[in-house]
């Protein structure tokens, strides 16, 4: 049934990001697709900052938050309605290393996967991360946010904590003063896409999505958020002068559109 011009507007309720950088990024985007969406909508944010896994359960479950974005996983897509169209064009799956500046020596020998598997690695206990550097037989080391990973790897719990391009920056200098620094010779790279998702009992919210991303995507509007918040990030961490170490994703779904290159970041577009 179409909105009529004098309907409700559709409430759009989003967790409070835990990480500034998102509150940028993600935030935008939605506010973007939503206004490109055609419907009448309301955004409101969720008083809560709810790590990632309780964000999933709650939109699966609960009535506070009606959107969320975040990494695609076979567990979550059977959980949650995603709407397929990567936010981040796969930046999430481009990962660079936050090292104790005393270590860089040690990393900057690594020219292998198998060679990296020799350290421990960090990541968040709830992270779609974790179990694709498990996978691929990483010792990872868990916490509960990317704050008391960072206060891990300074007491050297664990020796790498890989990032993406768009938090690795950011964090290594917000955490300078504990001797951290951005590893520079190492690329870590795995398919990966962040979602909005919505519950499954809200077809409209995931249809209104779809087409405020089409939309967005063919206007250009899309592309000019993207670059605003990401080209400086993507151009600083030179990646052409890295060693990218591949990974398999052995989570993400089979009907994830890695065929249509015009989603996916690539470092020969940008």
């Amino acid at each position: 049934m179409a909105l009529g011009v004098h309907a409700e507007p559709m409430r759009v309720a989003y967790p409070q990001p835990q990480i500034e950088l998102d509150r940028g990024y993600f935030v935008k985007m939605l506010e973007l697709v939503m206004r490109k969406s055609g419907v009448k909508y309301q955004l409101q944010s969720w008083d809560v900052k709810a790590i990632k896994g309780r964000a999933v359960q709650e939109l699966a479950h609960g009535s506070n938050i009606d959107v969320i974005w975040a990494m695609t996983t076979r567990e979550r897509e059977q959980l949650l309605l995603p709407v397929r169209i990567p936010l981040d064009m796969g930046l999430a799956g481009w990962r660079i290393g936050v090292i104790n500046a005393q270590d860089s020596a040690k990393f900057e020998a690594v020219r292998s996967v198998d060679q990296l598997r020799q350290y421990k690695v960090g990541q968040g206990y709830d992270w779609a991360d974790t179990a694709v550097l498990k996978a691929n037989g990483f010792d990872v080391v868990t916490g509960a946010t990317a704050d008391n990973l960072h206060a891990m790897l300074a007491v050297k719990r664990f020796d790498y904590f890989p990032r993406s391009i768009r938090q690795v920056w950011g964090e290594a200098e917000q955490h300078a003063a504990q001797g951290e620094v951005v590893e520079m010779t190492l690329a870590l790279h795995y398919p990966a896409a962040v979602y909005f998702f919505v519950n499954k009992n809200k077809p409209a919210l995931a249809g209104a999505l779809a087409k405020g991303l089409k939309r967005a995507r063919k206007d250009g509007s899309f592309d000019q958020l993207f670059r605003s918040y990401n080209a400086d990030l993507i151009r600083r961490t030179r990646l052409s002068q890295r060693l990218v170490l591949e990974l398999p994703n052995p989570d993400l779904p089979e009907e994830t559109p890695l065929q249509r290159k015009e989603l996916w970041y690539s470092p020969t577009r940008y």
